[in-house]
């Protein structure tokens, strides 16, 4: 039977209070409250990359984001299907479930622009890209691996707003919040294989 909504699956969860993960950074992103929800310690690393590498040297487990997508000004260059197909020899995914993020919103740099609807550019994480095409299809996006760096660019004035955790765009008087939503995500938790959880 699938775990309710924003819970870890029963045969886990006895594990993951005294257990370390490592998941996608700065603090403040989702991978990191989530991870921090659930795991006795949290190693945070630069990319899901970074930190799937890091699970496999110190030998812990691994959090990712079902929707990692990384990209480019132009084109997408990893993924989570990739990075799962890439490490089936070496990494088992021991647990997924469903989780509500943080709320999200598109929040304006002032300086830039008036509102969401004069906004040109945006800084958004590629996996918030559907929300950016349906909030401000006018924008154009600019790529970056995390929402909080998406926060910065926009309060820096590097971009006209940005997509962005709530609690961390309220934490910058430069900005505006426009509009606020909150989805799901889906998570799935790794295990280098011949670990505790993996059982080979």
């Amino acid at each position: 039977m699938p775990s309710r909504l924003g819970e870890i699956p029963p045969n886990i969860r006895t594990v993951t209070a005294r257990a370390t993960v490592a998941t996608l950074g700065p603090a403040g992103t989702d991978a990191h409250a989530e991870a921090t929800r659930h795991f006795g310690r949290v190693l945070l690393a630069d990319s899901f990359n970074a930190a799937m590498d890091l699970g496999l040297s110190d030998d812990v487990l691994v959090l990712i984001a079902a929707g990692f997508v990384e990209r480019d000004e132009h084109t997408v260059v990893d993924s989570w299907v990739d990075m799962h197909f890439r490490n089936f020899d070496r990494m088992s995914l021991v647990a997924t479930w469903e989780s509500s993020t943080k709320p999200m919103c598109v929040a304006v740099n002032l300086a830039r622009a008036a509102s969401m609807d004069t906004m040109r550019s945006i800084a958004i994480h590629p996996a918030t890209a559907a929300f950016a095409r349906i909030f401000v299809p006018d924008a154009t996006p600019r790529y970056v691996n995390a929402k909080p760096i998406a926060v910065q660019w926009a309060k820096e004035g590097r971009v006209d707003g940005c997509i962005g955790s709530l609690d961390i765009v309220q934490e910058n008087t430069e900005l505006e919040v426009q509009r606020i939503w909150q989805p799901t995500m889906v998570w799935c938790l790794y295990e280098p294989k011949g670990s505790a959880l993996d059982g080979t």
